[in-house]
């Protein structure tokens, strides 16, 4: 009670009735204060768009991979890596794997620059809603047939499931793997030894997800015996019955060719069947049971498990960054063997993997492996911060500059070297044996902030400069061909696509430009600035194989929907205008203007209100859901009484008829009543 002591009783009452209303509302599902301290790179896309800044001179191109498309590394801010690519990348990833801090308390979570610990009351809170923001983004990225993979421990595993069923769907809920971690046994532990992590995993739809097997393990292959040294190899018996079955269209007696009769039972295949089977010589019978063969040599693979007891361990990991670095430069790697096997389970020869946190690249790393082994062409987005683990002091008093502190960050000290060596070759331990290069491309990236003014037209500008280096990873085409002050040209490393970008508000140069784009032999991906979000098509009648987009309008709009979704509506904003419509009711009693006022007033308050429970304001075609929906989804989850839920539908149906002119429709004492329900919905839900 002694934060409470300095509180006025109608403030403590006040306190009671939120709490009071609050509870009678909730869902099952997680809840949480998502408001009391939001993070500061998101807020910092309410008034900035991200881009990103190609590092050239990273850039890793390998002779023999002349021809692949390239991979991308980003350093920066996640949250703000994930916006550009909502706009690249959409709809395009089908695999995505990542390895959250898992909110121990022990300095492995920043939120706001600050490392959460064990006694911060709002632990959970933050790292929720750093989770969330960042799994909603990602969530618009996969592929309808795509899969999200999620390494998570005890801490969170359980938070981390409740939202992703509200992020991905209930029904989108694939598994949860359970894999062995740890090389030996912890003797200090308090109670159990933990040796074991998770990892969550949902499709973007089950119904579209298609899963790929994996070759035996050892220890299902000890299952595999010849015992009267059949010729074609080892093989093991499975049942053909169905346990607890009786009768059906597969109930029969059976004679084999031998003459041995087994009695009617509930077989799992067909009496056709199991005649073919017998001839093939692949029955055995035991007992009163018939069991089929099925030898090694046609095995197709097993079925993923759920538990991992053969994937390596983390020690491992740890040795294989000592073997290329030659010391143990990061602390909590994950073992190569683990990606490798979330690859073969999820991914083909032409997937598009990304890991958003990619800590020391072991999936760069692993992507780059099963490409050699199989020949396939999978490519990667990583990104990471460059964070630099709390050895900035350090640093400094060793009287470093700021740039050469960077250069001591995750990104560059880390992740970019081992993928250049990974690709390269490197010696083992840094003088040893000499470890051949896996081949593939990588283009480097950073990402910057450009400022959202008012001057809409010269944001349009700006942005436009600016985002050419975003259209190549769009269109994986980097390689500059042509450079004009009005327009670029780029091709791809093998020379059939390209990348025609022009900025010119006065068309100027267009003349040029055209005449350029038409001697191109290949796909053409026309990119052309407009300032009011229109191109006039009939200006490329006579180039072949082009697609044309505006920019940067689409940009924009989905910068827009981003923040509309990951930033709640501002009280404040919802508070000026009411005051606006309180003086057009209550003094110049000008009941229209202030109904068409309220109207924008209770949209956004019940916005307000559906993302203080955990609702997204849009549908799943990533539209702003309709208000009369939105509406009804709270009312159907108790979020609204009837009572509210009657007086929202009374009140937009005023505010409908204020905006479409309709204006004797409705009284002055019926706007009156609709300032009212506003202000009771305000004490209600603690707005």
């Amino acid at each position: 009670m002694p934060k409470y002591e300095k509180y006025s009783k109608e403030e403590l009452i006040a306190i009671v009735e939120k709490q009071d209303t609050e509870l009678s509302s909730k869902k099952y599902g997680l809840n949480w204060d998502a408001e009391r301290e939001p993070e500061q790179v998101v807020l910092d896309c309410a008034n900035n768009l991200p881009i990103l800044k190609r590092v050239k001179e990273k850039e890793i191109r390998e002779p023999k991979s002349n021809g692949q498309e390239d991979n991308i590394l980003i350093e920066g801010d996640n949250y703000h890596a994930l916006t550009v690519l909502n706009y690249t990348h959409q709809d395009k990833i089908d695999v995505i794997y990542i390895d959250p801090p898992y909110n121990t308390g022990n300095k492995d979570f920043k939120y706001n620059d600050r490392f959460v610990d064990r006694e911060d009351g709002f632990r959970h809170s933050k790292w929720l809603n750093f989770m969330e923001k960042r799994l909603n983004l990602a969530e618009n990225l996969l592929k309808g047939t795509g899969v999200i993979f999620i390494s998570i421990d005890d801490n969170e595993v359980a938070q981390l499931k409740l939202l992703c069923d509200n992020i991905f769907g209930q029904d989108n809920f694939v598994a949860q793997i359970t894999w062995h971690r740890k090389r030996g046994k912890d003797n200090s532990a308090k109670y159990l030894s933990k040796v074991h992590e998770y990892i969550l995993i949902y499709g973007k739809d089950t119904n579209e997800l298609v899963f790929n097997k994996i070759n035996l393990s050892e220890q299902t292959l000890t299952q595999y015996t010849n015992p009267e040294k059949d010729l074609r190899g080892n093989y093991r018996k499975l049942a053909l019955w169905r346990r607890g079955g009786q009768g059906g269209s597969k109930s029969f007696p059976f004679t084999t060719k031998e003459g041995i009769s087994v009695p009617s039972r509930s077989w799992l295949v067909n009496e056709d069947t199991m005649k073919r089977l017998d001839q093939e010589n692949k029955l055995v019978v035991i007992g009163k049971g018939l069991y089929r063969k099925l030898f090694l040599a046609e095995h197709d693979g097993a079925i993923p498990e759920t538990i991992w007891l053969d994937v390596s361990n983390t020690a491992n990991a740890t040795d294989m960054i000592k073997d290329i670095f030659g010391e143990s430069i990061f602390e909590t790697p994950k073992p190569i063997e683990l990606i490798d096997r979330i690859l073969r389970i999820g991914s083909n020869k032409d997937s598009f993997i990304l890991d958003f946190m990619a800590g020391s690249g072991t999936t760069g790393h692993a992507v780059l492996e099963l490409n050699k082994e199989d020949g396939g062409n999978r490519k990667f987005i990583l990104c990471t911060n460059n964070e630099l683990n709390g050895f900035e002091k350090e640093l400094r008093e060793k009287g470093m500059s700021e740039k050469e502190i960077q250069e001591y960050g995750i990104c560059r000290k880390v992740t970019y070297p081992r993928l250049e060596k990974v690709i390269k070759g490197y010696k083992k331990n840094g003088n040893g044996e000499k470890i051949e290069g896996l081949g593939g491309n990588l283009q480097y990236f950073r990402t910057a902030l450009i400022k959202d003014t008012k001057n809409k037209d010269q944001v349009r500008l700006d942005l436009t400069e600016k985002c050419t280096e975003m259209l190549c990873v769009k269109e994986n085409i980097f390689n500059l061909k042509i450079e004009k002050e009005d327009y670029k040209i780029f091709t791809s490393n093998n020379g059939d696509k390209f990348l025609c970008v022009f900025y010119d508000l006065f068309d100027e140069s267009f003349g040029e430009f055209l005449k350029e784009i038409k001697k191109l032999k290949g796909q053409k991906k026309i990119y052309v600035f407009s300032i009011d979000g229109r191109v006039d098509r009939k200006l490329f009648v006579g180039v072949k194989g082009c697609v044309i987009e505006e920019i940067p309008q689409k940009i924009i709009d989905i910068y827009k929907q981003i923040v509309k979704m990951n930033i709640p509506v501002k009280a404040d904003t919802i508070f000026l205008e009411f005051e606006k419509a309180n003086k057009k009711i209550f003094k110049e009693k000008e009941k229209d203007e202030a109904a068409r006022i309220l109207r924008i007033v209770l949209e956004k308050t019940i916005q307000k209100i559906a993302q203080k429970n955990n609702f997204s304001i849009f549908n799943n075609n990533r539209k702003e859901e309709k208000i009369a929906t939105l509406n009804d989804k709270l009312y159907e989850s108790k979020v609204f009484n009837k009572v509210q839920w009657e007086e929202n539908k009374t009140c937009l149906a005023i505010g409908n008829n204020a905006s479409h002119g309709d204006y004797g429709d409705y009284t002055i004492k019926q706007v009156e009543n609709f300032y009212q329900h506003i202000q009771n919905l305000f004490n209600d839900f603690g707005i």
